[in-house]
């Protein structure tokens, strides 16, 4: 746990690209270290319809924020609920411990302008908590620069979801930015001081449960992924999927040490 004033200097950090759920253990840690110091926590639910399945204590107040009512609705598990968009809705400032964004900021036309609500929603101490796709990967460039009838295309053929498309059922229309990249990120972290607790990228199961039923993706992947890789200087990495990203804002109103330069370049 982090005292008052005192800050990690050094970033845990994995890079074993296996698959690997966005709640995993690490991520649990860190925040059973924020709910175990005994007093009240606020938490948002940065896009209420993505629950994070992180455990909290009993003593939190969970708060949910959404543009859509019926998602936030189906989020039972709220105390207060927020109808608004998170890029814009004024959160009142230093008001979370916790702020929660799964599989949402890809959804944002401009998710700088969510990164930064959250920074000042959060508390000094208290850390956001985010997990995405990652538009460096191949799963990435392809959701980017396809239309959105294709990816609801995937989602009922591949995918064999029959809501696909249908209000209130993903997918939803994608943007991806690069904004909101793992190196964006890793930017935003540095401009503001936040220290970056925990990094990780990964494959997500379902793109190993399509390569392993299909054979042509899979070939796909085997023979045109190292290519992809190498024509993109290693930008476009085919064995990940999405990130994990979790930034804590210092304490002190001076700029915590983040990463070192060579690792705040890397994608």
């Amino acid at each position: 746990m982090i005292a008052s004033g005192d800050h990690r200097s050094s970033v845990q950090e994995l890079s074993n690209n296996t698959t690997m759920s966005s709640g995993d253990d690490p991520v649990q840690a860190l925040v059973d270290e924020m709910t175990n110091q005994g007093h009240p926590l606020r938490v948002l639910e940065a896009g209420a319809g993505s629950r994070s399945h992180i455990r909290l204590g009993a003593n939190t107040q969970l708060v949910g924020i959404d543009i859509c009512q019926e998602q936030l609705d189906n989020n039972h598990g709220l105390q207060e609920k927020i109808l608004g968009d998170i890029q814009t809705y004024p959160l009142t400032p230093s008001s979370f411990d916790i702020i929660f964004c799964w599989d949402v900021l890809e959804h944002l036309k401009h998710p700088e302008h969510a990164l930064d609500n959250f920074l000042g929603a959060i508390r000094p101490g208290g850390l956001m908590v985010m997990g995405a796709p990652a538009v460096n990967s191949v799963k990435g460039m392809i959701t980017k620069y396809t239309p959105h009838w294709f990816h609801v295309f995937v989602y009922r053929h591949l995918l064999r979801n029959k809501n696909a498309g249908k209000p209130g059922h993903v997918p939803f229309p994608t943007f991806l930015r690069y904004s909101m990249s793992p190196r964006s990120l890793r930017s935003f972290a540095r401009e503001h001081g936040l220290v970056i607790e925990y990094f990780d990228e990964y494959e997500e199961k379902v793109q190993v449960r399509i390569k392993k039923k299909h054979w042509s993706i899979n070939l796909a992947y085997v023979v045109i992924g190292p290519l992809v890789k190498v024509a993109s200087f290693g930008y476009i990495n085919p064995e990940i999927t999405d990130f994990t990203i979790v930034l804590r804002k210092p304490e002190s109103k001076t700029l915590a040490p983040v990463a070192s330069k060579d690792l705040l370049q890397q994608v």
